[in-house]
């Protein structure tokens, strides 16, 4: 997530949501879509009849498909970049019933972290809300991937930022820039994941919807967000990319604070995400972000960001979630097999 925001047609620094419902469509119409892909598992299979086919991208992801099409050709994993993406029905059947009722909406203090590491599987799959103490919009999800793993993603989330164009081939359509503070340090092999991920940040570029974001992404330890390591342990948590995003030219304010923890389950790998994007009075309580509070405000305000605004944006947030990751999920295991395990 990134968070640099278009200027309006009228001039005015704000957020512009060309928002509409996702719109989907039967898998007798997938032929009409073209790809990359050339066979090999990719973003858009529906032979998993649980999933359904996302046909509704914004103007601006319709263009940036065109140029990131054009950017990956000649990569050799050009073959996993597919222009048709899917959803879990499920998920989308979630969005469908509007914003989130109020016991699963749960503010990013302390106490709520850990109250989503109580009630995450009783959550529901997907939602998104407004928290009008902030105000802050609201994402959440809970993911399951049939032959994923923890190992797997650790090595996704040290691998793609190396270029960017393995960053597009997680939300074609939608992701632009990928870099890392120190690419050195996120390729050695001879280090941790969470020495080559944590304090090296990303600098990415997307959308989300029709906005068009820009910002550094922090990961951390679950520890320094606030969530207690005992309950994750306890819970059978192994896996997190989880931090504070700051936007482009507002560094020092944590405008979003993002959680992806991961455990390995029978079923295959279990992802709970959760996104808080705006402004609350706990974000003073981050180390790296004197002054969070204050200053997340600021950027709130500079945006020009209301109740509105980020309730719809919550709604584009907790899309853009749902479609990416499925498609991540998606792709994975036969791109660690080529590219990553013992590689």
């Amino acid at each position: 997530m990134s968070l640099k925001f278009l200027d309006n047609i009228s001039g005015k620094s704000s957020l512009t949501l060309l928002l509409s419902s996702c719109l989907f469509m039967s898998a007798a119409s997938a032929a009409t879509q073209s790809s990359v892909n050339t066979g090999r598992a990719n973003c858009g299979s529906l032979a998993n009849q649980a999933n359904t086919e996302i046909t509704y991208f914004q103007v601006p992801m319709q263009k940036q498909w065109i140029k990131n099409q054009k950017a990956i050709s000649d990569k050799e994993y050009a073959k996993y970049f597919s222009q048709t993406l899917v959803a879990p029905k499920s998920m989308v059947k979630a969005l469908e019933n509007g914003p989130l009722p109020k016991k699963w909406v749960i503010e990013p203090t302390v106490e709520g972290l850990n109250k989503v590491i109580e009630t995450f599987d009783k959550a529901p799959v997907a939602g998104y809300a407004l928290i009008e103490n902030g105000p802050l919009a609201y994402a959440q999800s809970r993911h399951v991937f049939p032959g994923l793993t923890s190992s797997m993603l650790e090595w996704w989330f040290t691998w793609h930022p190396i270029e960017s164009e393995r960053y597009m081939l997680w939300f074609p359509q939608a992701h632009i820039h990928n870099s890392v503070a120190d690419p050195q340090r996120l390729s050695n092999k001879n280090l941790s994941y969470a020495e080559r991920l944590y304090k090296n940040p990303n600098h990415i570029i997307e959308y989300i919807g029709a906005n068009y974001l820009d910002s550094y992404i922090h990961f951390d330890t679950p520890e320094s967000l606030g969530i207690d390591g005992a309950a994750l342990k306890k819970a059978g948590f192994t896996f997190s990319a989880s931090g504070i995003i700051a936007p482009a030219g507002d560094e020092d304010a944590p405008f979003v604070l993002m959680v992806h923890l991961g455990r390995d389950t029978p079923q295959g790998l279990e992802l709970i995400n959760r996104y808080w994007i705006g402004t609350h009075a706990s974000f003073d309580r981050f180390p790296s972000f004197p002054n969070g509070a204050k200053r997340s405000a600021e950027v709130v305000k500079k945006f020009g960001l209301d109740a509105k605004s980020l309730e719809e944006f919550a709604h584009e947030m907790a899309v853009h979630d749902m479609t990416e990751f499925t498609c991540l999920g998606n792709i994975l295991p036969n791109m660690y097999k080529e590219y990553g395990k013992g590689k």
